[in-house]
Order: structure tokens, then sequence, then C-alpha cells
């Protein structure tokens, strides 16, 4: 293809900004780095705690790292490869043939491969050394186009890259990583083995804020067995549609006080109390409740803190001691889970929809009322159409 000398693309400049901007296209590919042609890029979770200011990625660990400014962020991407520099079997993620034209997702994380934690830990990339796309590459310099908010997307070298099935749709495929991010109930599930412990079958499974990945992970405890789904938040259409996704009940946390919250879970569960609870809403402060209504021996799975959001105030005798409680935390997903993500996207079409997920698009030029948007009470996931 002929390069164009500039690309569209939205910069995060600082805490609260983001612009409209002509960047720079790369002059050069460097060696199995992709270019793709961006058809469409979410409004993530981790997006709206950069623009709030809370940038810190894995803190007090080898990795911990500040999101940049200014940066084009997005990294919940569906584009077409447009330039590649290398054999396209040598750089898709299985080792597919992959060509100009061909649609494809990425993996947010970029990891060294020389670490003791990539040595050692196939599948979680927990890369003392670890990047981030549209998170932890600045964009005012080379290669300049490092998020999805933009006409174009520069991949580098040791980015995992994944060419989509045909039959997987734009709005899908952008939509994929953050139903990969739902394999943490996999994991949940590996911990089964001990009794009374992880996600067994028939388990009750609790899910604290239904954004998108909250609807996810509800989609994914309906697949993996779960009995009873229980989704919590405070607004109607999203208690609506996660019944849509599988949940059995839906309860309006505006309406109940922390105890009666408590209260109401234990009446679900003949007394006892949830056997997982999922904590998707990314405020600390819900880590006491969603403790509280868990049974003794249950599991909390916490995702929703990618960031650093600050502290909370716990009891350790009574939220996790005296319940033995398995508390699972999790700040990466598995890079080789998604192709059976997006086969799983397929085959479940009619019995989740996928699609009502995304709730509003903007072209890159409103990028100050998508922003806006995205911390709406109407909008679950907002994205950026180039």
């Amino acid at each position: 293809m002929a390069r164009p000398d500039v690309v569209r693309a939205v910069m995060m400049t600082g805490p609260g900004k983001v612009e409209f901007k002509k960047v720079p296209y790369p002059d050069h590919l460097e060696e199995r780095a992709v270019v793709i042609k961006v058809e469409m890029s979410g409004i993530c979770g981790t997006d709206k705690h950069a623009f709030d200011g809370d940038v810190t990625l894995y803190g007090g660990t080898e990795a911990e790292q500040d999101m940049v400014f200014p940066a084009i962020h997005g990294h919940e991407n569906s584009g077409t490869v447009v330039e590649m520099n290398g054999k396209g079997s040598e750089i898709e993620y299985s080792g597919q043939e992959l060509r100009i034209g061909d649609r494809v997702t990425n993996c947010p994380n970029v990891i060294c491969g020389r670490c003791w934690y990539c040595r050692r830990i196939h599948s979680l990339p927990f890369c003392s050394e670890h990047q981030g796309i549209g998170m932890t590459y600045r964009s005012d310099r080379f290669p300049f186009i490092t998020g999805g908010w933009g006409e174009y997307l520069y991949l580098p070298p040791k980015a995992w890259v994944y060419k989509v099935p045909e039959e997987l749709t734009v709005e899908e495929t952008a939509l994929s990583e953050i139903f990969v991010v739902s394999s943490l109930l996999d994991r949940a599930k590996m911990y089964n083995q001990v009794e009374a412990r992880g996600f067994g079958f028939g388990d009750t499974v609790v899910v604290q804020g239904l954004g998108a990945v909250g609807m996810t992970m509800i989609a994914k405890a309906r697949l993996l067995g779960a009995g009873k789904i229980i989704g919590l938040d405070s607004r109607p259409f999203k208690l609506k549609l996660a019944g849509e996704f599988g949940a059995d009940v839906a309860i309006d946390i505006s309406k109940c006080s922390d105890a009666e919250l408590v209260q109401a879970i234990r009446d679900q569960t003949d007394g006892r109390g949830a056997d997982v609870v999922v904590e998707t809403a990314g405020l600390p402060k819900v880590l006491d409740v969603g403790l509280r209504m868990l049974r003794r021996g249950g599991t909390y799975c916490e995702t929703g803190n990618f960031v650093d959001t600050g502290s909370v105030e716990l009891n350790v005798h009574r939220h996790l001691a005296a319940k033995n409680v398995l508390f699972i935390g999790n700040t990466n997903h598995p890079h080789d889970m998604y192709y059976a993500h997006f086969q799983m996207m397929l085959r479940h079409r009619k019995q989740f929809p996928w699609t009502k997920l995304i709730t509003h698009r903007f072209p890159l030029e409103d990028c100050a009322a998508a922003m806006k948007k995205a911390y709406d009470p109407d909008a679950l996931k907002v994205e950026f159409v180039p």
C-alpha cells in the first residue's frame, strides 16, 4: 500500500484530556512488526482509569509501571493487515498464514521472553519487563501509532497477533479480548479439585458490576456449568441485559444497604452465601461487601481493579481467615486462549447477544464526547470507529 504521511488518531495527553490529533505514520517497520487498519477499538475501564489519573499498573511487583502520556489508547481492537515486515506464519500467534487484508486482533501484552516469569509461566504474561499496547507506549515518538484509537495501529515485533475466523464480525472481534478476560473463571475451575474450593458444577456465582466484562463473566459462568448466577448493579438496563447473558437473578444495589445485600445473597443460597464472587466493578470499596457475601470456603475473583485505585479496610479474621477464603487476584489473561473464545463466540451467538454490549459508536473527531459518554449511566461499551 502507499503509506500515508499522517494518521488521524485520538491521543490522551494527560489525565482528563483527550485530543483529536494527526500523527506521523511510521517510516519503517521493525522486523516482524505489523500495521493494521483499524475497524473498531473500544474504550476499556483501564482507559477510563488512565483518564481519571489512576495510572499505576502491576503495583508492588517487578513490573510496576505507569501508563504514559501522551499516548494513543485502545487495546480492544479489530482491524485488517495492511503491512508487515516478515513471513506471515512467523508473525501470527499460532503459525497460520497471515496475509494482507486478513482480519486480526491482538493481545495487549508484550513480554520480554527472557525474565524469570517468562521462562517459567507459559500462558499468563507475568513478565517483569511487561509493556502494554495502548497503555505504556508513548505516541510522540516512533512508531507513533501505538494504540487502536486511530486509523492505523502498529503492532511491535513481540506482539501477539491473532487471525480471526472469517465468520467473526468486526464487532465480535473488537469484543473478543474482554471475553478472554473471563478466563479468570476457568482458573477458578481448576481449584475445584480441592474440597469446597474454586468454582464447581452447579455453584452459585455472584458478579459485582455489570459492565461489558461483567456480562462476559456471566456468560462464561453459564458455559462452565454454574447453577444460580446473580448479577449486581444499579443500572436498570444492565440488570435487564444480564438476564440475556444468563443471569437468573439481578439485584439493584442502589435499593439496599450492604447488610441487606449480604442477606439477599444468603436468602438465595439457603443461608450460606455465594460459592463464587467475581468483582468487575473496578472499585476497591466493593471488596468488603463482596467478601461478606461469600460462604465459608468460598472463592473471590478480583479483576476490576486492574490499576492501583487505592486501598480498602478489611478485617483479616472476618473477611478472609474465618471464612477460609480462596482469593484469586487477576491483572492478565491467558494469551493462548483467544482461539477458543473466538469459537465459543461463534457457537453461542444465539445464546448470548454479544453485540448488545456495544451501546455507542463515535468517530475519532468526537473523542471528547466519546469519553464523556463512556461514563454515562446508559453506556456499556463505547467504540471508536475511524
